[in-house]
């Protein structure tokens, strides 16, 4: 019997703010990119991976929420491949990983050196 598996598992930093919009039935999609360094070896520079991420629905207002430019996250999810033609009639591609899971692995920064923060701590968050 065969099996297939299309996982992804990354932990790297965000390249930017998540950027939440909304369909046209109400459904939240969240998009940001993901930076992850490829090992190298001690007389190189590292080398730098971006990866797109997508979440969808409760997933995407979370991340919207909670998450922010340069914050640490471990992503799951699937690989997927996007095709499209362009304005120009160019045939354009994307790879995106479609995120099931998120975890914030470092504290969100704080607006002020020891002022507590106004939401919930990252204790209790949702993810």
């Amino acid at each position: 019997m065969p099996f297939n598996l299309n996982r992804v598992e990354l932990i790297g930093r965000l390249g930017h703010d998540p950027d939440t919009r909304f369909t046209s039935d109400g459904q939240a999609i969240t998009r940001f990119s993901l930076a992850t360094d490829r090992p190298a070896r001690s007389d190189e520079e590292p080398v730098t991976d971006w990866h797109q991420i997508v979440c969808w629905r409760k997933l995407a207002e979370l991340a919207g929420q909670y998450l922010g430019k340069g914050r640490l996250v471990f992503v799951a999810g699937r690989l997927t491949y996007r095709s499209w033609e362009d304005r120009e009639g160019q045939r354009r591609r994307a790879t995106e990983i479609i995120a099931t899971e998120l975890i914030p692995l470092d504290r969100r920064p704080e607006a002020a050196a020891g002022e507590q923060p106004a939401e919930a701590a990252d204790d209790e968050l949702p993810f």
